[in-house]
């Protein structure tokens, strides 16, 4: 079992990856845009953006569930229906072949909910 939580823990760590990174890209390619009108050879900068972006998600694309060998995540799913790991959804995201769930990792606590005023003094 201690493997599966290796793969799980990789693929939570290349997730927030993603994540972390997600707004200094977009930040990187829209300067890299509004400065290639005054100084153009700064313009390079956008380029350099989108494509840390999309590697960072092409990376994610190709982690591999450690039960199965399956990739854990498609670029279909990634891009058209979101589901990847997000700090609020980590309970929906699964394998795609295995249904192995990211949220099984020892560390991960799963929060209970018993009434709505539970919810919202958390």
């Amino acid at each position: 079992m201690e493997e599966y939580f290796d793969g799980l823990r990789t693929i939570k760590a290349r997730s927030d990856n993603v994540h972390s990174y997600r707004w200094p890209c977009v930040y990187i390619f829209f300067i890299g845009l509004l400065i290639s009108f005054a100084f153009p050879p700064l313009g390079i900068l956008a380029p350099v953006g989108m494509y840390l972006w999309l590697f960072l998600i092409y990376r994610l694309s190709l982690s591999t569930c450690p039960r199965c060998g399956h990739k854990f995540y498609s670029l279909g799913n990634m891009f058209f229906s979101g589901s990847f790991y997000t700090k609020s959804g980590m309970w929906a995201v699964s394998c795609n072949h295995c249904s192995l769930k990211l949220s099984e990792l020892p560390e991960v606590k799963e929060v209970k909910i018993e009434s709505n005023r539970d919810e919202w003094l958390q």
